[in-house]
């Protein structure tokens, strides 16, 4: 799912500053960029192994408070979608999803 959405932005003309396979390492990845690099859109699944979606959005609020945040998961469970709401989430998109959903979706914040 990282390298797919990850080829997706980049032949859609997206700038990708990082990908990670977890929540620990996303919030790693965006610690090691300078404040120039930082990203506006970060798109995340709500199951991570090592830290969940909604720890690491709390990260990232902290980090990068302006960024607007994607939640992509297969699980749109009423509990799930609450949590996003309450976390900030920014948009949820549900898998599985047409390539063109995730650029429409990131389309509204530019």
């Amino acid at each position: 799912m990282v390298n797919m959405l990850s080829m997706l932005m980049r032949e859609a003309g997206y700038e990708v500053v990082g990908t990670a396979l977890n929540g620990e390492l996303a919030i790693e990845s965006i610690k090691s960029l300078p404040a120039s690099a930082l990203p506006d859109v970060i798109t995340l699944d709500f199951h991570m192994p090592k830290m969940d979606g909604m720890r690491t959005i709390k990260h990232i609020r902290v980090l990068v408070p302006g960024a607007k945040v994607v939640l992509i998961s297969s699980d749109s469970t009423l509990p799930v979608v609450m949590q996003a709401k309450n976390a900030g989430v920014d948009a949820f998109i549900i898998k599985p999803f047409e390539p063109q959903t995730v650029l429409s979706t990131i389309a509204r914040f530019e």
